[in-house]
């Protein structure tokens, strides 16, 4: 996953650089990680980026992620699992790529500049007032010299110079205009995707066919192999299917309104009193509900106290880092495992369906024809029963503007967009192909003239601004990371 935050680095590094300096850490595998000397992990175009600079900037990511983790120390493992380490240096490289650019553009920051960024961080102050001593203290015992620090400062400001030339960019209004026009001109849909390997569970297969597929020696590797890739679905470890409510700590009166809540919650009116006094966004739309979740998932507190529960119970208010929750378990599942002797003639099974490639196509024909009949006749709740049947994407009622082009997560292509938005409320379309189920169904349309474009304008002259200035930002930087030359030492990250 490319770590949004990373790329973030330097307009939060001034805020967090001291507090994690002096911070222990103690990450587990990752006490000794301590700050080193001058040696550089990079050059870009001949600026360095060094050891200090990589180390901080690492600790910071370790630290936000032990927080995410409940406060768990992240491994060497998890380092490099997660792709912390060349994330964090991806994101040094673009800052000394940026600064870099402000010098070639004469985009120059003087000293005075620096001197009062510097007055501003409060990590100097004594009262309101800028303290000298302070400030070569702070410094020293952390390994800079003033000359270190203020070079710091001025590459973030010229980093800041250059972000603010992107965001200076003004677009059209009349584009805009076309903009929203396309994004105003809309078409409700049902939609549904069902991939032709998701119906192999569907082919019929007897138990000869099985036995001599498990009689054959060649067949065991394959075996192996698939019970190795379905390992977490045979050795399973304890769940539990819970709700909550949440109520944030920021409020002196906080626990007496959860008090007052637990008071009046039972198992059947547990899912709309979340909708409607949960302060957790996600569960004011859903009841709460958290789905099935293993240990590790949650911070401890709220864990331990779910999983010592009984099934249809609600638990008292518990305290965690986001605030006050109440709980209540639905249902649990105990830990599982399955050995490979056990399984072994349903994966051979599940290999023998995946080779009946003629039995898959006219299944998967069948099942087009049954599911454009549901779509036509908006049987909604078969439809639901088919998407988990055969874990299939099904979007309901869902709205396709012209200017997004997308269905739910999935892109229209052009072709496809196109002729979306020439059919008629009730026409049904095949998107699919031979290894695909893929149907629209069109419930209305609503046309762009409708809308008052002129009252969103504003918002969207802005949106468009933001937007064209991150991809312009996005292209300069690839641009540059090409033609650059960097040189890393993986040795020292």
């Amino acid at each position: 996953m490319k770590n949004a935050f990373a790329s973030k680095m330097s307009y939060f590094i001034l805020t967090f650089i001291f507090l994690i300096i002096t911070a222990s850490f103690l990450f587990s595998g990752f006490d000794n990680f301590s700050l080193g000397g001058g040696k550089n992990v990079a050059t870009v175009d001949g600026t360095h980026v060094t050891i200090k600079e990589y180390q901080i900037a690492l600790n910071r990511q370790v630290e936000f992620f032990n927080q995410m983790m409940g406060g768990k120390g992240m491994t060497q493992k998890q380092l490099e699992e997660m792709g912390i380490k060349q994330s964090v240096m991806n994101g040094l490289i673009q800052q000394k790529l940026i600064a870099n650019t402000a010098d070639s553009m004469g985009l120059i920051v003087s000293l005075d500049e620096i001197k009062n960024e510097i007055k501003n961080l409060p990590y100097f102050k004594r009262g309101e007032q800028f303290d000298v001593g302070a400030y070569r203290n702070v410094l020293q015992s952390n390994g800079y010299s003033p000359t270190q620090f203020e070079e710091l400062i001025g590459n973030d400001l010229k980093q800041k110079k250059v972000d603010e030339l992107f965001n200076t960019t003004v677009v059209s209004e009349n584009f805009v205009k076309d903009v929203l026009n396309f994004k105003n001109n809309t078409v409700n849909v049902h939609a549904i995707k069902i991939s032709r390997q998701s119906l192999a569970p569907l082919v019929s297969v007897s138990e000869q066919e099985i036995k001599d597929y498990l009689a054959k020696p060649e067949n065991q590797k394959s075996l192996e192999a698939a019970y190795t890739e379905n390992y977490a679905k045979y050795n399973q470890s304890e769940e539990v299917k819970a709700r909550h409510i949440l109520i944030k700590a920021e409020d002196p009166k906080a626990l007496d309104k959860v008090k007052a809540i637990r008071a009046k919650v039972t198992n059947k009116n547990f899912g709309d009193i979340a909708g409607k006094e949960s302060e957790d966004s996600t569960g004011k739309t859903n009841g709460g509900d958290l789905g099935w979740f293993s240990r590790g998932r949650m911070v401890p507190e709220f864990e331990d106290v779910a999983f010592k529960m009984t099934p249809g119970t609600i638990s008292e208010p518990i305290k965690t880092q986001f605030g006050y929750h109440i709980i209540y378990v639905e249902d649990k599942k105990a830990a599982q495992t399955k050995p490979l002797e056990v399984v072994k003639a349903e994966l051979a099974q599940i290999a023998l369906q995946k080779t009946k490639a003629q039995d898959l196509d006219k299944l998967l024909e069948s099942e087009r024809e049954k599911t454009s009949a549901l779509l036509n006749a908006n049987k909604l709740a078969e439809l639901d029963a088919l998407q988990k049947k055969l874990d299939a994407q099904l979007f309901k009622n869902t709205d396709v503007n012209q200017y997004d082009q997308t269905v739910g997560q999935m892109n229209l292509s052009p072709k496809e967009a196109e002729e979306l938005f020439k059919a008629k409320a009730g026409d049904i379309l095949n998107f699919g192909n031979a290894g695909t189920i893929y149907l629209v169904k069109v419930n209305s349309k609503a046309q762009g003239q409708d809308k008052k474009v002129e009252d969103q304008l504003a918002a969207e002259m802005t949106a468009q601004g933001q937007a064209f200035s991150r991809k312009a930002r996005e292209e300069l930087i690839k641009t540059l990371n090409n033609k650059a030359k960097i040189v890393t030492n993986p040795a020292l990250m």
